[in-house]
């Protein structure tokens, strides 16, 4: 094969692309839960309030979306750019991770990687790489969320990078720095251990794989970085140990088909088989068979790639190892711990997606015979689909025409559903990507109160998205996670509810066994308790869904 390379125009070409697409859009959909919670924290009246405002999570991303926020306001762009300068920056340390690991030009010198010259294949296959990163709505979703992932994505690579770089030059700076990268990845989300125990696996493995020979791997000193950055972090550990919560994982799963979702997620991103609130009450049988082309084809086409990765890394002894001890580790580790801390979900695996799509790329490009441009194109044609599904699907929500009375004002619908016309209904079956419909929910609210109308939320926790777009107009009653019957609702609430001529129960991410306990215990109280203070006449609107991602309801309870 002749020597071939890029110009580094095609980089700042895929850059420039990869910026515009995490940009677009940012202000597109509402905030959902835990973006609000993200604000919630940073608003804070002090520093220290919003450092130790949770243990769940460590504080860089507090801190960050603080500095931020300040300087440039909280728009819910604004909010979600910090990711989107991480998700453009992954780009460029994809590129880097690709040319380390795909170029033998680039390989380290220690740890059994082949060395030599490939025409310019590997350089291809970086940049390769780097595009498919670039346009992949899998790192766009995270890249344009007002969360910690897109930083731990890039710390993932960054730390891959600091680790190789030890590898080849066996150098102490290399060292210094993955220990304080290391700290500050533990610092963003706690689930950074698993890639340092990646490095630590393969570490070990060369240290006893190159014992007694002319250049052995010492371990020693990757030990004394990695226990520098655990004593960094051990303040911080301390107090998630005295104030940790835990964490709500649903009703119990397969952790192994759960692992496969996830995989199959990196590839396909979120906008194809949209996973929303209607389509997991109705069941995951009635989604393959309503989406099973689009399951079938995507997933033959990206774990094809895949496994035909797998295949080429064998003959390449150095990469195998690396890949197999950053991708194998942290999911048997997953899989140990799944009994005690059952947290396998795509968001705290965001770490693996970048070395799943090296492995893919490889696979594709270096995959035999006809297999090559079927590979190929499919992922092509999975990332085009995707970005369309994706960029195309906006926050627009219409009255279904099914209707029910409230009131002196007529009508209003029983659902707000993607509207029927969406040419992108082809793609989603009326199931758009979107994030959860805070900013109509409050819009609708905010059409049909006045002034000493009352809103409830449930569960409690609603308080952390509501308030961003309510910004304390409307007096809040939180209802706690717990079904609290009629009788206590009253006690605790009753007068405060008692003046009022409207209320709203907002639901969404509903704790008790009855998603409507609520609805069904605020109508006993209200109509009891507005009878006796003289109401002529009394309504309940049942809980209108704001139907777009996991949803929200919105119940109303008319005195009039």
């Amino acid at each position: 094969m002749c020597a071939f390379s890029f110009p580094p125009r095609m980089l700042l070409n895929l850059l420039l692309g990869g910026a515009l697409l995490r940009v677009f859009g940012l202000w597109v959909h509402p905030l959902w839960l835990d973006e609000g919670a993200t604000w919630s924290w940073c608003v804070r009246e002090s520093w220290g309030e919003t450092i130790y405002a949770e243990a769940n999570h460590p504080p860089a991303w507090w801190i960050v979306t603080r500095l931020w926020i300040g300087a440039f306001g909280d728009t819910e762009a604004s909010l979600r750019t910090p990711a989107a300068l991480l998700g453009i920056l992954t780009i460029f340390l994809a590129w880097l991770l690709g040319r380390r690991l795909l170029d033998p030009a680039h390989h380290p010198r220690r740890g059994g990687f082949q060395s030599g010259i490939d025409g310019g294949e590997g350089a291809r296959l970086a940049l390769w790489l780097a595009g498919f990163v670039a346009v992949s709505t899998y790192f766009t979703e995270y890249a344009q969320e007002a969360r910690m992932y897109a930083a731990l994505i890039a710390e993932a690579i960054g730390l891959s990078l600091l680790y190789l770089r030890w590898l080849d030059k066996n150098d102490k700076l290399s060292l210094v720095a993955y220990a304080l990268l290391a700290a500050i990845a533990l610092h963003t989300q706690y689930f950074a251990i698993w890639i340092l125990a990646g490095h630590g696996v393969h570490a070990l493995w060369l240290w006893k794989r190159t014992r007694g020979t002319d250049g052995p791997v010492a371990i020693r000193p990757f030990v004394i970085a990695n226990l520098a950055a655990g004593l960094l972090f051990v303040p911080w550990l301390v107090f998630m140990v005295r104030n940790y919560e835990g964490i709500s994982t649903g009703d119990p799963f397969n952790p192994f088909s759960r692992l496969f979702y996830v995989i199959w997620r990196i590839g396909i991103g979120p906008g194809i088989v949209v996973v929303d609130r209607p389509r997991l009450e109705e069941g995951i049988d009635a989604v393959v068979r309503e989406e099973w082309l689009f399951a079938a084809v995507t997933c033959l086409l990206w774990l094809g790639a895949l496994l035909s990765g797998l295949l080429r890394l064998r003959r390449m002894p150095g990469v195998w190892a690396f890949v197999m001890a950053t991708v194998a580790v942290p999911i048997v580790l997953l899989l140990l711990v799944f009994p005690f801390f059952p947290l396998i979900h795509e968001r705290y695996l965001v770490f693996l997606a970048p070395t799943l799509w090296l492995v893919a790329v490889l696979g594709a490009f270096r995959a035999p015979g006809f297999l090559r441009p079927l590979l190929v194109g499919g992922l092509l044609v999975i990332s085009a689909v995707g970005l369309v599904a994706y960029h195309g699907a906006n926050d627009q929500l219409v009255a279904a025409d099914v209707r029910q009375p409230l009131g002196e004002r007529g009508m209003v619908a029983r659902s707000y559903e993607n509207p029927p016309d969406d040419p992108l209904r082809v793609l989603h079956h009326g199931h758009p990507f979107g994030k959860e419909p805070w900013r109509q929910a409050r819009a609708f609210v905010d059409e049909l109160s006045q002034e000493g109308d009352m809103v409830l939320l449930h569960p409690e926790y609603l308080y952390l998205v509501w308030d961003y777009y309510d910004r304390g107009r409307r007096e809040r009653i939180l209802l706690p996670r717990e079904a609290l019957p009629p009788e206590e609702i009253a006690a605790r609430w009753g007068a405060r509810l008692d003046n009022a001529s409207r209320v709203f129960l907002v639901l969404s991410h509903e704790e008790t066994e009855d998603p409507d306990h609520y609805f069904k215990a605020l109508r006993t109280v209200l109509a009891k308790r507005w009878v006796e203070t003289g109401m002529t006449r009394f309504q309940a609107v049942r809980p209108i869904l704001f139907n777009r991602s996991w949803g929200v309801r919105v119940a109303i309870f008319n005195r009039r």
